[in-house]
């Protein structure tokens, strides 16, 4: 059995006063046990073997950390790991990594200070990672309260700007080799001004499934289009918005023949999805 743990600088003291002994805490103990504070369990459908925590120091709202658990995952996910993303190391330790690399190539992500991992030879036996929180909220929360509220941001030039600098955003991402294999706009946070007066900030959150693809490229890059152009839709993005995001991420003339190669593929594939959510929605 092999234990690795790591701690950003600037948080060592702070989590040591906060009452972490042993960094494998983390693993062996709950949250209360480990840290004092006010702790609450972010709960969703689908979160398997995986635990998430919210953790407020001294019961303030002054810094918030998260913290993500992943307990015994099961194999698919353990071959999933080691064929796309690392092999010697937990999707705990991945989604450090990556908040680290991507931070120094200047992509706004969450910010990762601390993960701890128990290996079993390739196999994760437990793992777990902190996080700072982000500025703003999901954009698929943020935008319909926007939009019901009538703000400046969602009308005229402020909202085409807007779409132009989330698709700036997320090219830029992909220039940096990666594909996120779930970027849906619950995983792209928006620090927004309602009135437009500044640029919007966006941050990119659970790196959990990044990889650097070597074969087949343009595939997890359509993935990943198509899943945003599948949220889009959900919350009420028109056709004109979203042609609007592909030119500025295409950076092309709209009536370039690889934008129209793009928006078949995405619409095509965004769709599949959309049918998908529907018939799942139907079953419960």
């Amino acid at each position: 059995m092999r234990h690795d743990a790591t701690i950003e600088p600037g948080w060592r003291e702070r989590l040591t006063r906060a009452g972490l002994r042993n960094k494998l805490d983390l693993l062996d103990k709950t949250p209360s046990e480990c840290l004092a504070g006010r702790w609450e369990a972010l709960l969703k459908p689908g979160l398997g073997g995986r635990e998430r925590w919210r953790w407020e120091p001294n019961g303030t709202d002054e810094t918030v950390v998260y913290l993500k658990r992943y307990l015994h995952p099961p194999l698919a996910e353990q071959f999933d790991r080691i064929r796309r993303q690392t092999a010697r190391h937990s999707r705990a330790w991945w989604e450090y990594h990556q908040s680290q690399e991507l931070t120094r190539r200047h992509i706004p992500v969450v910010r990762a200070i601390g993960v701890v991992e128990e290996m079993r030879g390739l196999a994760e036996v437990r793992s777990a990672v902190l996080f700072e929180r982000v500025a703003g909220d999901a954009f698929e929360r943020v935008w319909p309260e926007l939009e019901a509220r009538g703000a400046p941001l969602t009308r005229g030039l402020a909202r085409q700007e807007l779409t132009r600098g989330l698709a700036r955003f997320v090219s830029a991402f992909h220039q940096t080799g990666m594909c996120h294999r779930d970027l849906y706009l619950c995983h792209i946070f928006a620090d927004l001004d309602p009135d437009g007066r500044r640029p919007p900030r966006f941050t990119l959150i659970d790196l959990a499934r990044t990889h650097r693809p070597r074969l087949r490229r343009l595939r997890w890059i359509l993935k990943d289009l198509s899943q945003l152009d599948c949220s889009a839709r959900l919350i009420g993005a028109t056709r004109t918005d979203r042609l609007r995001f592909l030119v500025a991420y295409l950076g092309l003339q709209p009536d370039s023949p690889r934008v129209r190669y793009y928006a078949r593929r995405i619409v095509r594939k965004s769709s599949r999805i959309l049918r998908r959510i529907a018939r799942k929605s139907r079953r419960t």
